[in-house]
């Protein structure tokens, strides 16, 4: 039993230490045009989901839901927003492929995540993704309100529809 354990033991030094040498010696894609292998990609997912889980606010999204607070929103959005996630001009972002992983396409195919879920990752951002964190740029309460535009961007009364289009980022092209 005792050699038993000492090959198990054995067996995953070996491994940890190719994985170690591996990286070490620059054989590990990096490139944000390098898509991340299925294992890192399932583990990255894991791990932000848990975490964001664990850690998003225990409330529903106090904006209500208002001409006003969706027109807000929806300038906040494509201030900040749109050049990555899509917006009121391209639904799908130039960007999108730019990152690593790919940059969700946020009102083009609208999040299932919770509200909370959402406020979190945009107020605290995703490190190693290029999303960053908007806490001390953006106030909580201006935070929600580009929440509740997403989730509601699909079905935009006419007025904000048309106040979205008039600030909608235009990709310079040169």
């Amino acid at each position: 039993m005792k050699k038993f354990v000492l090959g198990v033991v054995f067996t995953l030094v070996v491994i940890a230490a190719g994985g170690l040498l591996y990286i070490s010696l620059g054989m590990f894609p990096v490139g944000a045009d390098n898509p991340p292998g299925r294992i890192e990609h399932a583990l990255a997912e894991m791990a932000m989901d848990a975490h964001v889980d664990r850690h998003q606010p225990k409330q529903e999204n106090p904006t209500e839901i208002t001409p006003a607070n969706l027109i807000l929103g929806a300038q906040n959005y494509e201030t900040h927003c749109a050049l990555c996630h899509g917006g009121a001009a391209a639904r799908v972002s130039p960007m999108r492929t730019k990152f690593s992983p790919p940059v969700p396409q946020i009102v083009n195919r609208i999040p299932h995540d919770e509200d909370a879920h959402i406020f979190w990752v945009t107020k605290h951002g995703i490190r190693m993704t290029g999303m960053p964190a908007w806490e001390g740029t953006l106030t909580d309460e201006q935070i929600w309100r580009v929440v509740a535009f997403i989730k509601h961007s699909d079905k935009l009364p006419p007025e904000v529809q048309t106040a979205w289009q008039q600030t909608a980022y235009q990709p310079q092209n040169h």
